[in-house]
């Protein structure tokens, strides 16, 4: 695997990465908020017994992407239609992991005719979902508010961050852990003792190579109007949440997903966050997708 960059029409770098089996099964993976490109490749040895081939594109403003002012979530399956053109990709899967489940659903919404599945793991939700800031935590609640009534003042607080994280991705994740529930602290526990820390951290890093650009921006548009009009989207969805999830709590979660037509749902006991580095949880949604290409004959 290597770090790819493919200009897009506009005249933008757009960067990726791609891993898995070149026949595999094409699954693209929008990272959260903020990340990077450089995700999920410690699990490449389960992606290739599962015959899936994975891109990790960077939204613009991270990584090697390039900045795109006035971006919408609604836009960003522009990106994706061009990156999947010039790879010679008709039909394919998205997944969005936290603050990039928002975009796997725009996909689903903009490309109804490309799009084989749409999968939500961990996923922000509307702000306007009913008990959406309930048992939210501190740190989220503070950004969330501030993105939405003093947004300026979010600046500094992610030129912040943006500092830390480039330099010291690991103090970051020292600030978030009195706010993460057990599971997921017990995830970093485990991270660090297999020595995965590093694509951990890695990945916050190469977030934030570009500054504050890429996950300002990102925080403004979830939390504005996402304007998708779910009734319209035809792929089938799946849902992945932990029930403990502090970060983005389970219950406005399942009211949110009342409103996605053909929505399957998985609400995990005692689960966080982190459910894509729980080998367990992470292999079943795998094959859940699968299951979408075999039915399909794909």
């Amino acid at each position: 695997m290597k770090d790819c960059i493919f200009t897009l029409k506009d005249g933008r770098s757009l960067g990726y990465i791609e891993y898995g089996n070149s026949d595999g099964i094409p699954i693209f993976l929008f990272h959260g908020t903020p990340g990077s490109r450089i995700f999920g490749l410690e699990e490449e040895p389960l992606i290739q017994q599962e015959n899936l081939r994975i891109f990790t594109p960077e939204r613009p403003g991270y990584g090697l992407s390039d900045p795109l002012k006035d971006r919408t979530i609604r836009r960003y399956p522009d990106d994706i239609a061009e990156l999947a053109n010039h790879l010679e990709i008709e039909k394919f899967h998205v997944a969005g992991i936290s603050g990039g489940g928002p975009y796997a659903l725009s996909c689903a919404h903009e490309l109804p005719e490309r799009i084989l599945s749409a999968t939500l793991i961990s996923s922000e939700v509307p702000m306007d979902t009913k008990g959406f800031f309930k048992e939210l935590s501190f740190g989220n609640k503070f950004a969330i508010k501030l993105s939405k009534y003093f947004p300026t003042l979010l600046k500094p607080f992610f030129k912040h961050a943006a500092k830390v994280g480039s330099k010291n991705p690991e103090k970051l994740f020292d600030y978030m852990k009195p706010q993460l529930c057990n599971w997921d602290r017990d995830i970093l526990t485990e991270l660090e003792k297999k020595g995965r820390m590093k694509g951990f951290l890695d990945q916050t890093s190469e977030a934030y190579r570009q500054g504050l650009k890429g996950a300002y921006i990102d925080t403004i548009l979830l939390y504005k109007p996402w304007s998708l009009n779910y009734e319209k989207i035809r792929a089938p969805i799946f849902l992945w949440h932990g029930e403990s999830d502090t970060l983005t709590p389970v219950d406005p979660v399942k009211r949110f997903s009342e409103m996605l037509p053909n929505c399957q749902c998985q609400f995990i006991e005692g689960a966080g966050h982190f459910l894509l580095e729980n080998e367990d949880v992470g292999q079943k949604i795998l094959q859940t997708i699968k299951s979408v290409s075999k039915s399909k004959g794909s």
